[in-house]
């Protein structure tokens, strides 16, 4: 069984540009497969969408909602990727025997071991990247240049380029890592179609479409890699969809006009400074190699408190100290679509009357801004576990979680994250023809069950109806049983030499991820 994740993938430029002849593989798979849209998390974001996809489960569960989110019990943003998620589908594999390959996936990092080999899509200054830590080196001599990211200039034509060498590693790695080990799961990913989308959003049938490009690349890739696995399972999804965006929504103008957030009148006036100071240094230093040896003669922490920009966006609000959390009674984090609203209460009774409060002022403030919104009341799984999600329904509308806007619907021209990915299956165990509702957390216990396997019974998504009526997987029922997994048993952590949690950051912010 294999499952090849495409992230960021969406129907909304598969689907023309295979029409136009573009894409002559996902033309066929459109054809000869069950498929359909996948739903994905609440936010629509890499992570918790990952981590959702390999557990079968909703966030709640492992309390995560972004590569940073807010922490109710510290007021600060935390990063989430030393976050380890029990009961991943391949580490239900290993508990019943069996061996998985699992290759570039986000949230794979920290892992279990399990039979077979993990090339994690770790932060580049982790320790390790692979399980077995051979397995890098087996990695990096087969292909020569492997890279976990690409570390070229967005909007230059090298940062292309190295996206499309980086789909042809991708491939040509995951083929090499089933044949080695002959898993019984494979799972991979390629995440040119969701970078690219981020900086090259174009919808044209043109030779200078960089994002085209890529999937035409894919495109050519998968006709191999379908045509080498014609006899298995495989199952071709994404995390979420992709859209042009050009509005975006300020929930945190709205609570503060409402009474919800308080800000005070000064805040650290020396960290803004040396915020603005460190955004031309980082523009400066970066571009001749000094900026590792500045980090070095200060300290990480330090830095990674220090502003960006002079937008009050929340991240900014609270390392200048500017919101007055003793008044504050909710406060939004954001992931593209989704507005996440913390209700800075533990009494429950409070908890429900700010929700309702906030809910009802969103819901006007989204009407008067013309936009369509809906919610969900959510049980906290934890400290990063928000109350209230809303979801804008409007295309090309995102959320912010700017402070400062003078409008609540401000104007942009970029590109980020829909609510629906793709989702194909093929093989012999699968029908023809398309499928409706299916959800991001049911493709975990599909691939179980179609293996073989027990579903843990944590698990939060259901079986799709996708099987040929005469194939073993639509003979029986789904069984389940009691496995969440265990500890992590290998770690990492920050090498603290030349990259840290500040450079994450800001590469979350080129990709829109963080304001």
């Amino acid at each position: 069984m294999i499952v090849l994740g495409l992230d960021g993938a969406t129907f909304s430029l598969i689907r023309p540009w295979a029409e136009a002849g573009a894409l002559p593989t996902f033309s066929r798979l459109l054809d000869e497969s069950i498929h359909g849209e996948l739903e994905s998390t609440v936010p629509e974001i890499t992570v918790p969408a990952w981590p959702a996809f390999a557990t079968g489960r909703d966030p709640e569960s492992f309390d995560m909602y972004g590569f940073t989110h807010f922490n109710r019990d510290t007021n600060e943003l935390d990063l989430s990727h030393d976050e380890f998620v029990r009961g991943k589908m391949w580490d239900a594999v290993d508990d019943q025997g069996g061996r998985s390959v699992v290759f570039n996936i986000p949230g794979s990092y920290p892992w279990q071991a399990i039979e077979g080999a993990i090339i994690a899509a770790a932060p580049e200054y982790k320790e390790e990247y692979s399980h077995p830590p051979e397995k890098w080196d087996e990695l990096t001599e087969l292909v020569d240049g492997y890279k976990l990211r690409n570390d070229k200039v967005p909007g230059s034509l090298d940062y292309v380029d190295l996206s499309l060498e980086l789909v042809d590693k991708r491939f040509t790695g995951f083929e090499h890592f089933i044949e080695s080990e002959d898993p019984d799961l494979a799972v991979g990913l390629i995440r040119a179609t969701d970078r690219v989308a981020h900086h090259y959003w174009e919808t044209e049938v043109s030779d200078d479409n960089a994002l085209l490009q890529v999937y035409k690349r894919v495109d050519e890739r998968l006709s191999e890699f379908l045509e080498r696995h014609d006899d298995e399972d495989i199952v071709i999804m994404s995390d979420h969809g992709f859209e042009k965006v050009t509005g975006k929504f300020m929930p945190n103008k709205v609570l503060a006009d409402e009474g919800f957030v308080h800000l005070t009148d000064s805040g650290d006036s020396t960290k803004a400074a040396l915020g603005r100071l460190k955004d031309v240094a980082s523009t400066v230093l970066g571009k001749v190699g000094l900026l590792s040896f500045a980090r070095k003669m200060v300290s990480e922490e330090f830095v990674n408190d220090l502003p960006s920009g002079d937008a009050l966006s929340l991240n900014n609000a609270i390392n200048l100290g500017r919101i007055d959390f003793d008044r504050t009674r909710a406060i939004a984090d954001i992931g593209q679509k989704t507005t996440l609203v913390y209700a800075l209460s533990d009494d429950e009774s409070e908890i429900q009357t700010i929700c309702d409060e906030a809910k009802a002022a969103l819901h006007r403030g989204a009407t008067d801004a013309g936009l369509d919104v809906s919610f969900k009341r959510l049980e906290r799984g934890g400290p990063h576990t928000p109350d209230l999600a809303m979801i804008i329904e409007t295309p090309e509308i995102h959320a912010s979680s700017r402070l400062d806007a003078d409008s609540t619907l401000v104007e942009v021209d970029t590109s980020g994250h829909a609510r629906d990915g793709i989702f194909f299956a093929t093989g012999p165990s699968f029908e023809t023809g398309t499928i409706e509702g299916a959800h991001i957390t049911d493709v975990a216990p599909t691939i179980l069950h179609t293996l073989g396997y027990e579903i843990p019974e944590l698990t939060t998504g259901t079986v799709l109806d996708v099987f040929t009526s005469d194939s073993e997987p639509a003979g029986r029922s789904p069984e389940y049983y009691d496995f969440t997994g265990s500890d992590a048993v290998t770690g990492g952590g920050l090498s603290g030499d030349e990259e840290g949690e500040d450079e994450v950051k800001d590469r979350l912010r080129e990709l829109g991820y963080l304001e």
